[in-house]
């Protein structure tokens, strides 16, 4: 049965306003899924837990917040067809620019103290993400552990 194996996401700079998110982590299948298609899916999802300090008008339920795509033709779409051809490990290496504005999961700023009367110090609220990678047919997912991205974005 297919499985997936220490699902990675990490977050590095790119030129301009986006980041470069690239999702690691291996896909095991044995000999029952040879010959089988799945369909890989992965989606960047802002973790919202019950500590993180969101907008008030942010609910509590993770928000999907960009779905990498594969180029076809005409369209790209929002998945890549692995055929198993032998049992054994595959592993994956996707990286997407993923513009700042994107990955601000958690908009505005928050009011961390007063230092001197009357002066309130602004800072961007801190954004966490995760990525869910899915194989479809097997109808199996497992989410990278949450990344802060970073005060603000």
């Amino acid at each position: 049965m297919a499985s997936i194996v220490n699902p990675l996401v990490t977050v590095a700079n790119s030129s301009g306003n986006s980041r470069n998110v690239t999702v690691t982590g291996t896909l095991n299948f044995d000999a029952s899924d040879v010959g089988r298609t799945y369909k890989l899916e992965i989606g960047v999802y802002g973790d919202d837990s019950a500590s993180d300090n969101r907008p008030s008008d942010d609910s509590s339920a993770d928000d999907l917040i960009y779905t990498f795509k594969w180029t076809a033709i005409p369209f790209p779409r929002p998945y890549k067809n692995i055929t198993v051809l032998v049992a054994g490990n595959v592993a994956i290496n996707e990286t997407r620019s993923i513009s700042n504005d994107t990955l601000d999961e958690d908009k505005g700023i928050v009011i961390l103290g007063k230092p001197a009367p009357q002066s309130p110090v602004p800072f961007p609220r801190s954004d966490e993400i995760y990525a869910k990678v899915t194989l479809g047919s097997a109808s199996i997912s497992k989410n990278t552990p949450p990344l802060q991205v970073g005060i603000g974005v």
